[in-house]
C-alpha cells in the first residue's frame, strides 16, 4: 500500500495535479466562545476536514513550500506556521518588549486587529498572483498550489447531518495543512508600522 501512494503520489507531484477527491471539505460547525447571542450565523465558525489522503499530500506540499519560505527568509518575525516557531513564542515576544517599556520609564500600548472572517475573504486569484509575483513560485510546485485552490467543494457537518455539495471559491480552507501558511502568504505586505510577529492565525 506504502508503495502503491508512493507512486500515486509522484504521479500527482510530476502533473501538478492535486487530486479532486482530496480536495472535498467536510466543515464542522464550531460555536464561537463568549458570544452573547447564538441564534446568529457570525457566532460560529467553520473548520475544514478533508480526506487523511488529502491532508498527506497537503503536507508534503506544505514542506516543500516552507523550504522555499525559509530561503527567502520570509519574515523572520513571523511565527505562526514558521517551523520551529509558535503563537506563545509570539506572545512572549511581545510581552518581552511591554515589560521593556515599563522599565525604560515609557508608555506602553499594543493594538490588536481582529480579521474578521479572515480566511473565508480571501480572494484566490489575488492570492494566486502574490504567490508567483511577490514569492518568485513557479513550477510545479505553483501549479500544485493553484490546484488545490481550484475545483474545492464544501459541505456543512452538524452532528450527524450533512448538508449537499457546493463550490468553494473563495478561502484558502482553514483547517488545511496548507491554507493557514498561504494565509500568511497573503497578508504579508500589510502595512510595516504593524508588526508582522503579531499576525497569528
Amino acid at each position: 500500500m506504502h508503495r502503491c501512494l508512493k507512486i500515486l503520489w509522484n504521479r500527482a507531484w510530476m502533473s501538478g495535479i492535486f487530486i479532486k477527491q482530496w480536495k472535498e471539505e467536510n466543515r464542522i460547525v464550531i460555536p464561537k466562545v463568549g458570544r452573547d447571542d447564538y441564534h446568529k450565523c457570525s457566532s460560529y465558525c467553520t473548520i475544514s476536514i478533508t480526506s487523511a489522503l488529502g491532508k498527506r499530500f497537503e503536507y508534503i506540499t506544505a514542506q516543500r513550500l516552507v523550504s522555499v519560505l525559509t530561503e527567502l527568509k520570509f519574515h523572520f518575525e513571523q511565527h505562526a506556521c514558521v517551523k520551529d516557531r509558535s503563537a506563545t513564542q509570539a506572545i512572549l515576544s511581545l510581552v518581552e518588549v511591554i515589560k521593556k517599556g515599563i522599565l525604560q520609564g515609557q508608555c506602553a500600548g499594543v493594538v490588536f486587529f481582529d480579521f474578521t472572517d479572515a480566511f473565508g475573504s480571501i480572494n484566490r486569484t489575488c492570492l494566486l498572483h502574490k504567490i508567483r509575483k511577490h514569492f518568485n513560485i513557479s513550477g510545479r510546485l505553483f501549479s500544485h498550489i493553484s490546484s488545490f485552490l481550484s475545483d474545492r467543494v464544501a459541505r456543512l457537518k452538524l452532528d450527524d447531518s450533512m448538508g449537499d455539495w457546493i463550490e468553494s471559491i473563495f478561502s484558502p480552507s482553514a483547517g488545511t495543512r496548507l491554507g493557514p501558511l498561504l494565509f500568511i502568504m497573503h497578508i504579508h505586505d500589510v502595512p510595516r508600522c504593524i508588526n508582522p510577529s503579531m499576525l497569528m492565525t
